[in-house]
């Protein structure tokens, strides 16, 4: 018995509220509702009435700064009807439908059509607008209202709609069509009742709720619209720009043989797949493979049919690797890379000898000395600047993210975060000249002649005790002051010898560190170049700047502990081999993109450590008769390689051979 009288409650507020049921309601019940509304009871809206339907509608009208809403009377409704409503002082139900297509249009557009009715167009615009609703095409008596164009009306009408009860479930396009349109297709009288019922829920107060993402149809009208041609398929033309504008598709087969060079453990694998996950599938093998004829064009079914082999190709990235091979000048070939990375490793290996060699011979140590320390600084510029500049961009994924055709209009965003990284760099060079510049002038007050000894090991006090030691040795007598001087030169090689005077192993012990360190060169080496090769030219330079004073002092160490020019050579050329083999290594491996971010992580590394830790000190703990013109040299080094590895970043994408 509850359960009964449950039910009939329930019917009978479904009876009440319109939202419970989807049946389309009649133009009579309507307006029943608007004269409910308005709380008359005569079945016409009498003059009065029709006043106060005014003054209802236009508070539910705002235009944000714009003065609007104003302008609707009783006597501007003769432009809609065809007699005159002012004598006859009264609206039927008949005649408030036929106002209600200019009333929807007033709520949708207010400051257009209030400017419509001064100039007395209000049916006119009225006309034009019902037409752009259900399209001049259709049938006077018989149209389709597509779901978006009601949503559009609805987010029009929402855009000056103040409502006045929020608290209720809204107004939606779908309960619109649902109470008003035939799902067969729609006439106009469907329409007036649409129309209708809008105009009471906004007098109502309702809240109107639009959803506002697109049908699903939207996607494929936008495609077919944006390259059709004049018949609604979609030409073979139209897909090519299509598969253009998505990078896919390509007009030759890649010479690269990428295909081909996994023959031995993508056997199994091609017999189910046919090996085309790198294949670049142009748009007429896109048309053979769906049985689409060119002549014919693509229609909007046999599109949404061939969808996922465009979205396998964009997943695959091999059009993109195709496309940018092509593009990018600064991508090479694998032989190419291999070429130039083998020679620059070649370069950096002969010019240390070339150095040790001028060494050897040379007997003006004063020029020499400065010509080192200008090398240790520009060692420490290249080096901290590829790191910071160059390679920490790389392995995070902001370097170079901008495309050819964006970058008018993104370069100088794009480019944004080099300055942020150059100003780490200023950052080391203020702390390095604050220190500089306090150890000059402190050192007089706090040193004595017996104290210029540091407690780091560096390779120009090496090499500044190695001429020193040539030219005692070469010194036909030995005065006093020569023996204090061989006395002070092996109290400043003993902080680096101390714990190795008794090993005869030292200098293999120095050769195999030097060439571990080598090969980690080589393997930056290899992943720079691997990447392009602009990325291997500022490598290159970092690493030969560090390299040159690296291998002279280790030479120097080696012929301190005894050894002829002709081993000390021969070791130190050895070590530079293993550079090779970290190079090859590198450029075997990089070509997956993880490997080469790794590289990349270790060699940022590897390089500021010799940079700040190994390099800098030695320029900071300087002592020298001159360390004003050492100064000098100091920025001069550290400038010349900062700025070189700055123009690189920014002109990167600029620079084509």
């Amino acid at each position: 018995m509850h359960l009964f009288s449950f039910l009939w409650q329930i019917v009978f507020l479904c009876q009440g509220f319109m939202f419970c049921h989807n049946e389309i309601i009649s133009k009579e019940e309507i307006f029943k509702n608007v004269l409910s509304l308005l709380s008359t009871e005569e079945d016409f809206l009498s003059h009065d009435a029709m006043n106060a339907f005014l003054s209802i509608l236009e508070k539910r009208v705002h235009c944000f700064g714009v003065s609007c809403g104003k302008c609707l009377t009783f006597d501007d409704f003769t432009q809609l009807t065809r007699h005159n409503l002012s004598e006859a002082s009264r609206i039927e139900s008949e005649d408030f439908f036929n106002l209600t297509a200019g009333l929807v249009f007033y709520l949708s557009n207010p400051s257009q059509a209030c400017l419509a009715i001064k100039n007395k167009e209000w049916n006119y615009e009225t006309t034009a607008f019902v037409q752009s609703l259900v399209g001049e095409d259709s049938l006077e008596d018989h149209f389709i209202l597509p779901p978006n164009k009601l949503e559009d009306l609805l987010l029009a009408i929402e855009k000056n709609y103040l409502p006045v009860d929020t608290d209720k479930s809204c107004v939606s396009a779908a309960d619109l069509h649902d109470e008003s349109l035939s799902s067969s297709g729609s006439t106009s009288t469907d329409i007036l009742r649409l129309f209708g019922n809008i105009i009471f829920f906004v007098l109502r107060g309702d809240c109107i709720h639009v959803h506002k993402l697109p049908g699903p149809v939207y996607f494929l009208d936008y495609i077919f619209d944006h390259y059709k041609n004049e018949s609604e398929n979609m030409t073979l033309t139209g897909l090519s720009e299509l598969m253009s504008d998505l990078k896919l598709g390509a007009e030759t087969q890649r010479e690269d043989g990428h295909a081909d060079d996994h023959d031995g453990h993508e056997t199994n694998r091609a017999l189910h797949n046919g090996s085309w996950d790198a294949k670049c599938f142009n748009p007429e093998e896109i048309l053979m493979i769906y049985n689409i004829d060119n002549s014919t064009g693509v229609s909007r079914s046999q599109f949404a049919h061939l969808s996922p082999a465009l979205i396998q190709q964009i997943l695959s990235k091999s059009c993109e690797l195709l496309t940018s091979s092509q593009q990018d000048p600064g991508l090479v070939t694998s032989w190419e890379t291999y070429v130039y990375a083998s020679i620059a490793n070649l370069i950096i290996c002969l010019c240390a000898l070339f150095g040790i060699m001028v060494l050897t011979c040379s007997s003006c140590s004063t020029v020499y000395q400065y010509l080192i320390q200008f090398c240790i600084s520009l060692a420490v510029g290249s080096l901290t600047g590829d790191a910071i500049l160059h390679l920490i961009p790389q392995f995070l994924g902001v370097h170079g993210e901008h495309s050819g055709e964006e970058e008018g209009n993104q370069d100088e965003h794009s480019k944004e975060y080099i300055w942020k990284l150059l100003v780490v760099l200023v950052g080391i060079y203020l702390f390095f000249v604050m220190e500089t510049l306090f150890s000059i002038i402190i050192r007089p007050h706090q040193h004595s002649e017996g104290e210029n000894n540091t407690n780091h090991c560096d390779h120009g006090t090496v090499l500044q005790n190695y001429h020193n030691e040539k030219k005692s040795k070469s010194s036909s007598s030995t005065s006093q002051a020569d023996l204090m001087e061989k006395d002070d030169l092996e109290s400043n090689q003993q902080t680096c010898n101390t714990k190795t005077r008794e090993q005869q192993l030292l200098p293999y012990m120095i050769t195999i560190g030097d060439g571990i360190h080598n090969f980690a060169d080589g393997l930056a080496l290899g992943a720079a170049f691997s990447l392009s090769w602009k990325s291997g030219l500022a490598t290159s330079l970092a690493v030969l700047c560090h390299e040159l004073p690296h291998e002279l002092g280790d030479f120097a160490v080696l012929m301190h502990c005894g050894l002829t020019v002709k081993r000390a050579i021969l070791l130190n050329f050895g070590s530079a081999l293993t550079s090779f083999i970290g190079l090859y290594i590198a450029l075997s491996v990089s070509v997956n993109q993880a490997a080469q971010e790794w590289i990349f992580t270790i060699t940022t590394g590897l390089f500021l450590y010799v940079a700040l830790a190994d390099m800098l000190p030695s320029m900071m703990h300087k002592d020298h008769k001159r360390p004003w013109l050492l100064l000098f040299l100091h920025n001069c080094g550290l400038w010349t390689g900062w700025g070189i590895l700055l123009l690189l970043s920014v002109f990167e994408e600029n620079i084509t051979v």
